[in-house]
């Protein structure tokens, strides 16, 4: 007797025809993933050109205005695409500010995009990524060379020129991205620049939740994977909650930038250890 959720599914092999079950849930998870890849793909190939070509436009015409709702446009419409409900806690800052954040997919930066405009710093690798290097190119991203002490100087030093240009700066301190079970040990050399320029620290944690309220475990890349593999993992979850909770801004620069960055994290491990979003430690 078939169930009222199961299609049956017929299929050859070996001239013996066997019948399997399809649930109505698989049903629903191949639609979701079919419906979600067409836009995707439509997105890419007829509104990612037009959104590049405005940036670039805003750009040469110095069109911040413009600039920000381009980025902001294709930011929030990603997310969509990739199923985010996206819900911002605290206050949202103004710029010129520092963005402090925990790190678990290349999604925070969308994320982020779709509510503030901020260059971001990424490992250099990110740049020849196809897709999101092109978007992080457009977006002002500065591009650090990874174990490279001159680089991270360059990075320094155009990271303190944009905040005093009043724009906002984000940045991962944890330096790489988690699966999001624990918060890594954050480095302060880049927070350096705000410092120095006097620039309002806000740390900022992200919470991806399932449909049960927990820990969205998926989201996180597994294992090294490409990233266009992500991507295809990411179009097949069902709807993904994303808390943003902004704390208030530090600005207890005398402190000094250790001090600082003890307070950014303690804020961020704070909200991220409610309603058991951490793991417990081992």
């Amino acid at each position: 007797m078939i169930k009222l959720n199961e299609v049956p599914r017929t299929f050859l092999y070996n001239d013996a025809i066997f019948t399997s079950p399809i649930t109505l849930s698989t049903l629903i998870h191949y639609l979701r993933l079919s419906v979600r890849l067409l836009f995707f793909l439509f997105a890419l190939v007829g509104v990612l050109p037009v959104v590049i070509l405005i940036i670039v436009l805003s750009k040469l015409l110095r069109l911040s205005a413009l600039n920000q709702w381009a980025v902001t446009f294709w930011s929030r419409l990603l997310c969509h695409i990739m199923g985010l409900k996206i819900d911002i806690y605290g206050d949202r800052p103004a710029s010129p500010v520092m963005l402090v954040a925990n790190h678990v997919s290349w999604l925070d930066i969308p994320i982020i995009h779709s509510w503030i405009l901020a260059g971001f710093v990424a490992k250099k690798e990110i740049k020849y990524w196809p897709i999101l290097g092109w978007l992080a190119m457009a977006g002002d991203t500065v591009f650090l060379n990874r174990g490279n002490s001159e680089s991270r100087k360059v990075v320094l030093n155009q990271l303190k020129k944009r905040l005093k240009q009043d724009r906002s700066v984000a940045i991962f301190p944890e330096g790489t991205v988690t699966d999001g079970s624990h918060l890594r040990t954050f480095h302060r050399q880049l927070i350096h620049a705000a410092v120095e320029t006097r620039t309002p620290i806000i740390p900022v944690a992200i919470k991806f939740l399932n449909q049960q309220g927990e820990r969205e475990s998926r989201v996180a890349f597994i294992d090294d994977e490409s990233f266009l593999h992500h991507v295809f993992r990411m179009l097949k979850l069902p709807q993904t909650t994303v808390e943003i909770h902004c704390g208030p801004a530090l600005t207890q620069y005398d402190a000094g930038t250790r001090t600082i960055t003890l307070l950014a994290r303690q804020y961020i491990e704070q909200q991220l250890l409610k309603d058991d979003y951490l793991s417990p430690p081992a």
